[in-house]
């Protein structure tokens, strides 16, 4: 890995020290530092600096059966195999972070720094990218996640205090989900919101997190940057498209999603007292398509 990560086989470890990055967080994500030091490389010394990120099994909560079936958005071994694959973007427009070796169920990468990248054109590169690549066959792909999620949500909306025009978009539940079957699948990353998106060079858009690559339908990555940002870029996304699925087909896919999963939201907050952002009931019901 020190041998990736300078660009040299006459490598040797010289010092090493490591300290926990806080406020990581996913489901299946275990211990992640930063590891840094100095290597020999020949006749010189080197400082190095890279990402270790360690992942198991989810051992509570809703989705822990589900820890160990390959096609489910929770499958905790899915990122360092999605790193080992080779199928992760390389950029320009989206990228992974460099990988620089997996051992066993940990992923050593490329400790990216950068400002957060723009809505508009974080979308618009995420429609380019998923217009390009096919739907891989793997086995250990993630299916629908907001369907494998609602199946498993049975949500009391007499316990908060919320508009009860979002309680309404959640009963509709079922008919809205049964409309995302009609909608054309892409691959999707599973959780594209502005925490996961790095500004890395002015071609590229750097994407964390990968323990969620699915298949879903077109317009639903869209709905996690939108709920994320409380922007709505619908039309950068099908700039990016660039007419490759049907337009109505994009925006359903964007908007139910975007609806369920943020009537979800708004449960969870208020459920643990949180205070809701400005203006987030207002956007989800905004977003949210009309009943048929």
């Amino acid at each position: 890995m020190l041998a990736a990560l300078v660009g040299r086989a006459d490598v040797s470890l010289l010092s090493c020290r490591s300290e926990t990055i806080v406020g990581s967080s996913g489901a299946a994500t275990g211990a992640v530092s930063r590891v840094s030091g100095m290597v020999r490389c020949g006749s010189g010394e080197l400082p190095f600096r890279l990402v270790r990120k360690e992942f198991r099994p989810v051992a509570g909560g809703r989705h822990a059966a589900h820890a160990g079936d390959a096609r489910h958005w929770a499958y905790w071994r899915r990122e360092p195999l999605a790193y080992a694959s080779g199928l992760l973007p390389t950029g320009p427009g989206l990228a992974a972070p460099r990988c620089y070796g997996v051992v066993d169920d940990v992923v050593y990468l490329a400790d990216v720094e950068g400002a957060a990248e723009s809505p508009r054109l974080a979308a618009r590169r995420l429609g380019a990218w998923q217009a390009a690549v096919p739907i891989p066959d793997v086995p250990w792909l993630a299916g629908h996640q907001l369907a494998q999620r609602m199946a498993v949500s049975d949500l009391d909306w007499s316990v908060v205090d919320a508009d009860p025009r979002i309680a309404r978009v959640w009963r509709r539940r079922g008919e809205l989900l049964d409309g995302l079957t009609r909608v054309p699948p892409v691959l999707t990353h599973g959780d594209f919101s502005a925490g996961n998106l790095i500004r890395s060079a002015e071609t590229t858009t750097v994407v964390l997190d990968w323990a969620t690559l699915g298949a879903g339908p077109v317009g639903a990555d869209l709905a996690s940057l939108a709920l994320s940002t409380g922007a709505d870029p619908l039309e950068d996304y099908l700039a990016g498209l660039d007419g490759r699925f049907d337009e109505t087909d994009v925006a359903t896919g964007y908007r139910t999603t975007l609806a369920l999963t943020g009537a979800g939201r708004v449960h969870w907050m208020l459920s643990r007292g949180m205070r809701l952002p400005d203006g987030y009931e207002d956007f989800i019901l905004a977003q949210a398509p009309p009943r048929s």
